[in-house]
């Protein structure tokens, strides 16, 4: 391609996707409003790379079509939720979304330059392998991965089942970086997963993520948990990365007959009230703890926020994520998709969340270094185990329940 015609196209890539961002004021608005995009100072930026960039390689239509288009996304702030998917990425997210993926079995948070894992999925590759949240993903195959650009880290990670990935690990409170060898599978994902606690009378019900199905699977796990005595459950958003909206309004109306689960405000500032389905409510009063940290974002949000404000739950834990934004997932001409924050969402009782989080009610820090127990390993434990564990939050959350703790 010629140096003319990959700045045309480029030029034409910006041009389309800033008016696909515009809002719609203005875009109606008179001749005088300013343009979104500079279009000669990025016409002088690609004239400088065409002349003077030393590798000539890497300057092809897809490089830096991709990158304006990353670019301009990472511009609006909404990191990690409003992003720009190729099209492998966009197929890869829908199998997630399905709970099924090839790779190793973790969910990553790569909102900074140390990748870090913030689920591991029960059962899985990773799982055998010890790895665990928390653990830094520093290389793999001897790739450091801070020299990554956005999505390169999780298509390294992923591959064909069967095969070998060489993952470089640093681990809090350890002082040298473990290299893992996992082989890939075809995962599995189970949303839900449930246990009783050592010892006690209730129920620990963990939410990996929101994918399809979960609600359900929750309301299954309450009825069994039921059926064993349960007197309280604790539900485990730690890590959750969020999800499908619809799944999380099933789970909240396994835990409240009505209510309001969130607020949708539009760009023109108007909100309006998203409810809870009445009369589906299969636990309206046991004893409900929820346990949120800083990798609890976007659904796993929304519920925390809808279970306390509808008087239904005490948070614990830490500060969550503050993805603020409900998406929109839409398809490019090529097959790649923008996944666009359309709408704020407000807790229900109108506060903000995004860039803000949701607080916990009390604050309860994992340690250093320590394990978090899921339903899985707490099927392991003795009641003496499980009191000694690193596991504070859990603990904690397992004593307010049995003690019958409402809000």
């Amino acid at each position: 391609m010629d140096r003319h015609t990959l700045l045309h196209r480029l030029l034409a890539i910006t041009v389309v996707l800033a008016l696909t961002l515009m809002p719609t004021w203005a875009i109606a608005a008179d001749e005088k409003t300013e343009p979104l995009l500079d279009e000669s100072l990025i016409r002088e930026v690609i004239e400088l790379l065409e002349e003077r960039y030393v590798d000539d390689d890497a300057l092809t239509s897809e490089n830096l079509s991709i990158g304006a288009i990353r670019g301009m996304i990472d511009a609006l702030g909404d990191d990690g939720h409003t992003q720009y998917l190729t099209e492998e990425e966009y197929k890869i997210e829908q199998d997630v979304l399905q709970g099924r993926i090839a790779g190793i079995g973790v969910v990553l948070d790569q909102r900074s330059a140390a990748p870090m894992v913030i689920s591991v999925v029960d059962g899985s590759p990773a799982a055998r392998a010890g790895l665990r949240a928390g653990d830094i993903i520093a290389s793999v195959n001897g790739t450091e991965t801070a020299r990554l650009p956005q999505g390169g880290l999780a298509d390294l990670v992923r591959g064909k089942p069967g095969s070998v990935v060489r993952l470089g690990i640093e681990r809090p409170g350890s002082p040298e970086r473990d290299t893992v060898s996992v082989r890939r599978e075809d995962v599995d994902i189970d949303p839900v997963s449930w246990a009783m606690a050592p010892g006690s009378d209730v129920a620990v019900i963990r939410i990996v993520q929101f994918s399809v199905g979960a609600g359900h699977r929750v309301r299954d796990a309450v009825e069994a948990a039921g059926a064993l005595g349960a007197a309280g459950v604790v539900l485990d958003l730690r890590g959750n990365p969020g999800g499908l909206v619809n799944e999380v309004l099933n789970t909240a109306s396994v835990f409240i007959d009505d209510g309001v689960a969130f607020q949708e405000r539009a760009r023109d500032g108007e909100a309006v009230a998203v409810r809870i389905d009445p009369g589906r409510a299969l636990a309206p009063d046991i004893s409900l703890i929820v346990l949120i940290d800083f990798g609890t974002a976007s659904s796993g949000e929304i519920l925390a926020a809808a279970l306390r404000d509808n008087d239904r739950a005490v948070l614990v834990g830490e500060q969550t994520f503050g993805t603020g934004t409900i998406l929109n997932t839409l398809r490019l001409s090529d097959g790649s998709a923008l996944r666009l924050g359309v709408r704020e969402w407000l807790t229900p009782g109108g506060k903000v969340v995004f860039r803000v989080g949701v607080a916990p009610d009390e604050e309860v820090s994992l340690p250093l270094g320590a394990v978090r127990l899921g339903p899985g390993e707490l099927l392991g434990l003795t009641a003496v185990e499980f009191e000694d564990s690193d596991d504070v939050p859990l603990r904690h959350a397992v004593r307010l329940a049995e003690s019958g703790r409402k809000p």
